[in-house]
């Protein structure tokens, strides 16, 4: 009963996000293909006027051939509707659904995410159910293809039954007893022949790991070295043997349905005919009344077929929308995003946090009573050994997650709603896990502001700023040159050095009053890691301005420092502030000045090979 009531719900879900993102193309296909599924029951009807004419005129002599021709030509009408009406099968319909259905539930869906605490998606308990409901976006197409696929055949069905039942009594429950069981069958073996991609996904991906590791030449040499050949061929087998079950289960499922369809069918259609046969040979039965009922069971057997295929992709629709609406109406939400009406309580003040701490898990802190403020204009390097906090406070200060413990401020206001709003339209990020597209290097620096993507001289000045200047002349196409090969052969391969050096161009797009650098440099040696930090000192022009890293070298670039040590707030102040306490920050700084002095010997070599190094 709670799966009835849960599938319940889910239906009624379904149809209104339906109905709201395009309720034309569910009212008309949903509408023409119950109106055209009745055909069938129609054309019996007019068959059996055309053979009783034709039957009578045969056996009396009487009457004449034009009695039959308005019934033979209604029923070549109606035949010829109904060859037609074919043509609206479910794939049919799916083709005219997918626009309006898979592409509106993506939006609905990444809509609804764009309102969930990143904390929250990071979590075990809502990771998995998040990759499901965004990987399967279709699931409302399908069940709405396939849903009015099964109504209109359903109705179809119906007008069948109608039609034996003003014809025999016997052949109406034979017919109704082979369509109650049919469906009875779908109904209860739903759950073995529903295709579920997660487990099967998750049993392949193990499998292509093992199959494609030996084709990693990181991978092949460590095989090698330590005789893992065997070892890997035999853990391969085991997790293929995985898929292979998973496949011949379902496959063994659909075939016994197929199978105890089909035989029920022969069952239905040999006890019609037994009947009707019986029925001719006690003189009670005419032929157009045979005929027509045989007309009838092939017609009804068809109805049948498509009946089951049809519950079967609408059952899987609407399985993977119940866990579509779960989720969405389960998972906590964040309040919505919105700037309008934000006024600064503390114009001088952009952010400032009193006593926060935050856990991933609930458990470990990741940070712990925080304390401090970053002042309008102001330059502050947050520096500290990886896995002190840096990311995580970033994520805080830009309101991907909320703290655990205490209270931000923006601008002196708390955070909610409304602050996040404003955070978002004040802030450019560069983030330390940054992404290079599958796209022109102008696309790739100009994401950082879409409307100012096509201004070359933006995007250059954007480039200089980064570091990246020099790219466009290495490549043939210049800034229309495809990066990646994933998408395009011919498409620009990158170091390590050049990809960061167009995120933190990106960076440099916008024009926003607050820019935050995580880790702008960690591809770069030491020296070139230091010539980025004075060039993003130079030019972000009197903004404010946060600046990360574990390396310490750079800080001394900034008005002030914060040094985090295992989420702690450990040291504050200026460089020189710093050095004289002797504490945490003078011995991070020390420790690494012996980089500096040995890249600085290297440095232009360094930087001349790199420069040299292709491209393409």
């Amino acid at each position: 009963m709670k799966k009835i009531r849960e599938n319940i719900l889910t239906i009624g879900w379904a149809l209104q996000l339906a109905l709201k993102i395009d309720a034309r193309v569910f009212l008309v296909w949903g509408s023409l293909s119950v109106v055209l599924a009745v055909l069938p029951a129609v054309a019996l009807h007019f068959n059996r006027q055309a053979v009783s004419v034709l039957s009578d005129f045969l056996l009396t002599g009487q009457g004449v051939f034009q009695d039959a021709v308005p019934s033979i030509l209604a029923l070549g009408a109606v035949l010829t509707a109904v060859g037609l009406s074919r043509r609206i099968n479910g794939n049919f319909l799916y083709f005219m659904m997918y626009d309006a259905y898979y592409f509106g539930l993506e939006e609905h869906v990444m809509d609804a995410v764009q309102h969930i605490e990143m904390k929250v998606l990071l979590d075990k308990k809502y990771r998995d159910e998040h990759w499901t409901v965004m990987g399967r976006c279709g699931s409302l197409a399908d069940f709405m293809s396939s849903g009015c696929m099964f109504l209109s055949k359903l109705a179809g069905s119906v007008s069948l039954l109608a039609v034996a039942a003003q014809t025999s009594p016997v052949i109406f429950a034979i017919a109704l007893s082979y369509l109650a069981g049919v469906l009875l069958l779908n109904f209860l073996t739903a759950d073995k022949v529903r295709w579920d991609a997660r487990p099967y996904g998750e049993a392949s991906r193990l499998a292509d790991y093992y199959q494609t590791s030996s084709m990693s030449p990181g991978a092949a040499k460590e095989m090698r070295i330590y005789s893992l050949q065997k070892e890997t061929l035999e853990k391969w087998r085991k997790a293929y043997q995985k898929v292979e079950n998973i496949d011949r289960r379902y496959v063994k499922a659909r075939q016994a349905v197929a199978l105890l369809s089909g035989g029920g069918f022969y069952v239905f259609l040999a006890a019609m005919m037994a009947y009707c046969i019986f029925q001719v040979a006690a003189g009670v039965m005419t032929v157009d009344v045979f005929l027509m009922l045989y007309a009838l069971g092939q017609s009804i057997s068809e109805a049948a077929g498509v009946l089951s295929s049809s519950f079967q992709e609408t059952d899987r629709g609407l399985y993977f929308l119940n866990i579509q609406r779960k989720f969405l109406q389960g998972v906590p939400k964040k309040e919505k995003d919105w700037e309008e009406g934000f006024t600064p309580g503390d114009p001088d003040t952009v952010f400032q946090a009193e006593n926060v701490s935050f856990s991933y898990d609930g458990e470990r802190e990741a940070l712990r009573d925080l304390t401090f403020s970053i002042r309008k204009g102001e330059t502050v390097a947050l520096v500290g050994v990886n896995g002190s906090g840096k990311t995580t406070l970033v994520k805080l200060l830009i309101g991907l997650f909320s703290p655990t413990r205490g209270r931000l401020r923006f601008y002196g206001r708390p955070y909610d709603g409304r602050t996040r709003g404003a955070v978002i339209r004040r802030v450019g990020m560069f983030f330390q896990d940054f992404h290079i597209f599958h796209a022109t290097l102008r696309e790739n620096v100009g994401f950082g502001d879409l409307k100012s993507l096509g201004d070359t001289e933006r995007v250059l000045l954007a480039m200089e700023k980064g570091g990246a200047e020099k790219l466009p002349g290495r490549f043939p196409q210049g800034l229309e040159q495809w990066l990646l090969r994933d998408v395009k052969r011919d498409g620009a391969i990158l170091s390590g050095g050049e990809k960061q050096r167009v995120a933190v161009s990106r960076a440099h797009m916008s024009d926003k009053e607050i820019l935050i650098f995580d880790e702008p440099a960690a591809a770069l040696d030491p020296i070139a890691e230091m010539r980025q930090f004075q060039a993003i000192r130079e030019k972000i022009k009197g903004r404010t301005a946060i600046l990360i890293s574990h390396r310490v070298g750079f800080a001394r670039l900034a008005d002030r420092i914060l040094v985090l040590s295992e989420g702690r707030l450990a040291e504050a102040g200026t460089h020189e502030e710093l050095m004289e306490k002797g504490g945490l920050y003078a011995g991070f700084f020390r420790e690494q000045a012996q980089w500096y002095e040995t890249q600085g010997k290297e440095g232009n070599a360094c930087e001349r090979n790199e420069g040299e190094r292709s491209p393409q």
